[in-house]
């Protein structure tokens, strides 16, 4: 079975670099689609008005930021990304994104950057492999 259409949630963790790279060897020989997800937290209500669209803007690009040398990776393998930039909780976001886009496939890392010594499984990664309803595959 080949896995065209990948969603790899992305947050420059370890874990999530790797993901990337086993992603992009999925893709890179059937011609695949890869979407790069990008998730920043949910900002409080109490800021709202200009303060509020200031900070959306620089959380969009640190996010872009974020992504952009992924994007040049894929595009240098011959594979067209996708950027996706979503405020939200991040197993949710994941979870909603994939069913959205229809994926085949989410390429995640096991843990992310708020890694604590002894965790099996990143609480994200657990949400998305709970709900997700297609096939996860988790990297380290």
């Amino acid at each position: 079975m080949a896995f065209r259409k990948i969603l790899v949630p992305i947050d420059d963790s370890e874990h999530s670099k790797n993901a990337f790279r086993h992603a992009l060897e999925l893709a890179q020989p059937v011609g695949g689609h890869v979407a790069l997800l990008h998730c920043y937290g949910h900002i409080p209500m109490l800021i709202a008005g200009d303060a509020r669209k200031t900070l959306l803007g620089e959380l969009v690009h640190e996010s872009e930021k974020l992504l952009k040398p992924y994007a040049k990776q894929l595009r240098e393998a011959g594979v067209e990304p996708a950027l996706i930039i979503k405020e939200g909780s991040a197993g949710d976001v994941i979870v909603q994104e994939s069913e959205a886009g229809h994926y085949d496939l989410i390429v995640m890392g096991s843990r992310g950057l708020t890694d604590l010594e002894g965790m099996l499984l990143g609480s994200v990664a657990h949400r998305v492999i709970t709900l997700a309803r297609c096939p996860v595959l988790l990297s380290r």
